[in-house]
């Protein structure tokens, strides 16, 4: 079995000489081949890697774009496994082989990635070293505590992919509408999910990242400006922002009892927070989704997935199937919550549990412009004009009625409230208790942006 590495260069020659001579260290030369795409150079690097014994050259005459030069890189690869390398990156120990054996673990294993210091999402590993001098021990010291971990994800950053070419087959190339860069990425793993293939980092595989090395080395790309283009793109293609679907909530994961072991995820997105529960415990996912691109992308590790509107969907399942059904942010967007809570609870085992998240009404977010008369809804975030339900943190118990559920925690989520706005609401509480009315927590209550619960069903 070969692996074709794939490394698109644009200057930078240094860089990509300490790239290289990572890759010479630490891979075994009989298991790769090696493809460099060069998209237009001008500080030597064309003749530099021309000259490089056994390696493919392409040699573009201008700046393709990233997803170009990768879908060129493609063709001439020969290899079983193909492997996209950014030029400033520097791989260490044992890098190649501890993703392909995250690779062949399953046939539905589509892709995976290391973990890195210079990395958006899962992949990143804070404060891991201060100069390149402590990379090689500290890289070998992570890897060995972390031997053999891995974790499941929906998206995997291009810097650094490992994909089996039967694939990249299926699948389909790099979209090129995409161009210099950002999404690409997003595009294929989003069509790999779609084919129903897994996508894992390797937790033991650590790879240093540069950053942005050939933005930096031309000069006439807006990197910010490519980024919310490209973003467009995205979202025109697949019909909407899918990027909304993917976000865990591990602050939800972590409330659900580690002894569940059939959850329904109501409202699940695209099931990443039922992948943080997966990556921590073994349980049984079921959910229901009323997006289809969403609920497809859910069925890959779900059980089942209803694509039905919650409050109308009529369950499958024997009363007492569940441990534990959770509502993250689905309860607002509900005609009658408390009839859902009522229904579903049905669906709940002896002691089961609800978790659910919740915006807070009463957050300066709502609660300042209302003192000025102000009540806008918004595309997004407490006043979100798909909201048709408020909650307080006092109020939010109304759900959950005493004679049915036992509150087992209540905490919250924090966001920034303006100082002015802050001294304004401490002095309405002042003047309000001056008044005696009850009023003693305005200024705390107007900081907390989620109310998070969890319920545990008494009878």
């Amino acid at each position: 079995m070969k692996t074709s590495i794939i490394i698109l260069t644009y200057n930078e020659l240094e860089l990509t000489k300490k790239c290289l001579a990572s890759i010479d260290q630490y891979t075994d030369k009989e298991e790769i081949e090696l493809i460099i795409v060069d998209n237009g150079s001008s500080d030597g690097t064309r003749d530099y890697i021309s000259s490089l014994p056994d390696v493919k050259v392409i040699l573009n005459e201008k700046n393709l774009g990233f997803a170009k030069g990768c879908n060129q890189g493609i063709e001439a690869a020969e290899g079983d496994n193909l492997l996209f390398l950014n030029n400033d990156t520097i791989v260490t120990k044992n890098w190649l082989s501890a993703m392909l054996r995250v690779l062949y673990q399953s046939e539905k294993t589509g892709m995976v990635g290391p973990v890195s210091n210079y990395v958006s999402g899962d992949q990143m590993i804070h404060d891991a070293y201060q100069s390149l001098d402590e990379l090689e021990s500290f890289a070998e010291a992570y890897c060995e505590r972390e031997k053999h971990n891995t974790k499941r994800v929906f998206r995997l950053v291009g810097f650094c992919l490992l994909v089996k070419k039967s694939v990249m087959e299926d699948i389909g190339p790099f979209d090129e509408q995409f161009g210099y860069g950002s999404f690409e990425d997003d595009d294929l793993c989003l069509r790999a999910l779609q084919k129903g293939y897994s996508l894992h980092i390797a937790r033991d595989a650590f790879v240093h990242h540069h950053g942005h090395a050939t933005f930096t080395a031309n000069q006439d790309i807006n990197i910010n400006q490519l980024y919310v283009e490209n973003r467009q793109r995205f979202t025109e293609k697949w019909g909407t922002d899918f990027t909304y679907f993917t976000h865990p909530r591990p602050e939800i994961a972590e409330l659900v009892p580690r002894d569940a072991k059939r959850i329904l995820d109501v409202g699940c997105g695209a099931g990443a927070t039922g992948l943080e529960l997966q990556n921590r415990q073994p349980c049984e996912l079921y959910g229901i989704e009323l997006h289809p691109l969403a609920a497809q992308a859910a069925k890959g590790h779900y059980e089942a997935v209803l694509q039905e509107d919650v409050e109308e969907v009529k369950l499958p399942y024997p009363e007492g199937f569940f441990d534990c059904i959770i509502f993250a942010d689905i309860l607002e967007h509900l005609k009658d919550p408390w009839r859902v809570i009522e229904t579903y609870s049905s669906y709940l085992s002896p002691a089961g549990s609800i978790v659910c998240s919740i915006p807070n009404i009463s957050h300066a977010e709502a609660l300042f412009p209302l003192l000025l008369g102000d009540w806008t809804y918004r595309d997004a975030g407490i006043l979100d004009r798909t909201h048709l339900r408020f909650f307080t943190p006092q109020t939010v118990r109304t759900l959950f009625p005493e004679e049915t559920f036992d509150v087992k925690k209540q905490s919250y989520t924090y966001v920034h409230v303006d100082e002015r706005v802050q001294l304004f609401l401490q002095e309405i509480t002042r003047m309000a208790q001056a008044m005696q009315f009850p009023v003693t927590q305005l200024p705390e209550q107007s900081r907390i942006y989620q109310i998070l619960l969890r319920v545990e069903k008494t009878r």
